[in-house]
């Protein structure tokens, strides 16, 4: 699943148009692995909606947040000042993957990321 994921977020990379702030050249290229790593969360809902009745719709979600991390990762590795992206978004990940998608601690773990996702586009 976690392959799937990088996979997904490495061809939202490929894919994004040259208007995209995900559209950067170059493997040195972290702001654009960041931005990246924003539009894949933007659509990921709230993580107690992530799991619901529909699987494919479930998986997309899945795989939009794995994605979204993978990339903030990325970013991470080669410029510390993603470095809390990067863990905020392992975080959220951590919770859906065990399944604590609902109370507190998860509103708490989306807010954070769409939080620093927004202060990258001051």
């Amino acid at each position: 699943m976690a392959a799937a994921a990088a996979g997904i977020g490495v061809g939202w990379l490929l894919w994004s148009g040259p208007e995209s702030a995900a559209s950067g050249t170059g493997l040195d290229d972290p702001a654009a692995d960041a931005a990246g790593a924003c539009q894949v969360w933007e659509r990921v809902p709230a993580l107690d909606k992530v799991y619901g009745d529909d699987e494919k719709v479930s998986e997309a979600y899945w795989n939009r947040a794995g994605g979204a991390s993978a990339l903030a990762h990325s970013a991470a590795v080669v410029d510390d000042r993603y470095e809390a992206l990067d863990k905020a978004l392992l975080k959220a990940t951590g919770l859906l993957k065990t399944a604590r998608v609902e109370g507190a601690e998860a509103v708490a773990a989306h807010d954070e990321v769409s939080t620093l996702c927004a202060e990258l586009d001051d």
